[in-house]
């Protein structure tokens, strides 16, 4: 077995259209490494996009999983609940943000998450308009993709979208229409584009919810101001709006704290979580202030495998991992590093247009010249020099030019400065010197 023979195998029986970026078969991963089908071990800073936050094959999760599997595998909870649903349920709660108290369903993945998300603002409020933002990414079901910004590839051609999706102007301090410099100022510019455009073009009656990633992921990694969410949240609770809060990306410890919005000390009234919460499990959740998820009826939400046993108990031991080894802690000092490493490096490439984010959770926008020119073309070649070096990453953005970084939070400080090196040394590689930018 070998990267060819798998990827001739490939050809053979699944549709083109499930992309990889990387044309290589892992067949084995640890901590912070896997190897492929010809034997090349690679230093994984993409982590499943995000997913394998406490690294690959802990050893608590995996036992976790082993016992769970060998008591029962499934039992649809429309049928029976059990014990570790309720368990996550319960965990859940406890680290959401805010101190209201909160409620739980569970489903497979985010794109589903952010569908009952909707369903819920929807029944709740009895309104119909949901308000999704540039540069968002929500997920590619019916619901999902509707919300979602980006055409190519993953709304082209899927129509007719759902009804009722306004699309207002996230606040993209490196590049927004106002011409804001600061955080701040851009958030509140972005905040009066918004009310205006909700009054005039919405009606604020209409609104059930805003959905927002609080760090746009698939957008190119882009933190929202603190002025920003803060507006957002009083208005939406201004006009009876709910505060649909995407963390599938920015959650589960990835920024430094269990949610983004942590950061802030905000409280959304609906959170969507999936990727790091079950270690690779399928298994997402959506998480709401209690006075609204008890205003559904019984059997309004349903799936047949939303909180299946065996990813409950992947996710119980994933969140445990995370508090008993300190690793939202390690996620603030990952990022600190990386951000003051890449900033010395911005220093001499200026093509590293800005270098953003939050914890570990760290993008680097790539630029052509002055006039701030986006360079896909650059993260292509960035990506593939690194990964030949040994160092897997991911492109991202809206326009294909900005590379993502995810490590592992579980990451060790020899591992950490083994990525910067060979971050590094691929972008050194492809760059021009700093007097070739104009």
């Amino acid at each position: 077995m070998s990267n060819d023979s798998l990827e001739q195998r490939r050809r053979a029986a699944v549709t083109p259209a499930a992309y990889s970026v990387h044309p290589i078969y892992p067949v084995r991963a640890e901590g912070a490494y896997l190897w492929d089908a010809d034997g090349r071990k690679y230093l994984d800073w993409t982590v499943g996009i995000a997913v394998m936050s406490v690294g690959h094959s802990h050893p608590k999760v995996i036992e976790a999983v082993k016992r769970q599997a060998e008591s029962f595998q499934h039992l649809c909870f429309a049928v029976g609940m059990h014990e570790s649903y309720i368990a996550l349920a319960e965990k859940l709660g406890d680290i959401a943000p805010g101190s209201s108290p909160k409620l739980t369903f569970l489903v497979n993945s985010g794109a589903e998450a952010v569908e009952n998300a909707v369903k819920i603002a929807r029944v709740t409020t009895g309104r119909q308009g949901i308000v999704t933002f540039t540069h968002a990414f929500h997920g590619r079901t019916h619901m999902a993709l509707s919300l979602t910004a980006k055409a190519h590839p993953y709304k082209a051609k899927f129509a007719p979208r759902a009804a009722e999706i306004y699309r207002a102007h996230y606040p993209y301090t490196y590049r927004n229409p106002w011409g804001a410099e600061e955080q701040d100022s851009c958030g509140e510019r972005a905040l009066e584009a918004l009310i205006d455009q909700v009054r005039t073009v919405i009606g604020e009656s209409e609104v059930a919810a805003f959905i927002l990633e609080p760090i746009a992921g698939e957008g190119g990694f882009i933190p929202a101001p603190r002025t920003f969410l803060e507006g957002l949240r009083a208005y939406a609770t201004e006009i009876g709006a709910l505060w649909i809060d995407d963390e599938v990306q920015t959650g589960i410890g990835r920024t430094g704290a269990w949610w983004a919005v942590d950061h802030f000390e905000l409280e959304p009234d609906l959170v969507t979580s999936a990727k790091a919460l079950s270690s690779g499990f399928p298994l997402s959740a959506v998480i709401g202030k209690a006075e609204i998820m008890e205003a559904l009826g019984p059997g309004i939400l349903g799936s047949t495998f939303g909180g299946n046993p065996v990813s409950c108990a992947a996710a119980l031991a994933t969140l445990e991992v995370i508090e008993e080894e300190g690793l939202l802690a390690r996620a603030r000092q990952i990022g600190a590093a990386a951000t003051e490493r890449l900033t010395a490096l911005k220093a001499r490439y200026p093509q590293l247009g800005e270098v953003r984010g939050r914890g570990a959770m760290i993008g680097i926008e790539f630029i052509r010249n002055e006039a701030k020119t986006p360079a896909p073309e650059t993260v292509q070649r960035v990506v593939a020099h690194a990964r030949t070096g040994g160092l897997l990453l991911l492109p991202t953005g809206t326009y294909g030019n900005v590379i993502r970084l995810l490590p592992p939070l579980r990451l060790s400080d020899d591992e950490l400065a083994e990525g910067l090196d060979k971050l590094e040394a691929a972008i050194t590689a492809t760059l021009d010197p700093v007097a070739t930018i104009a």
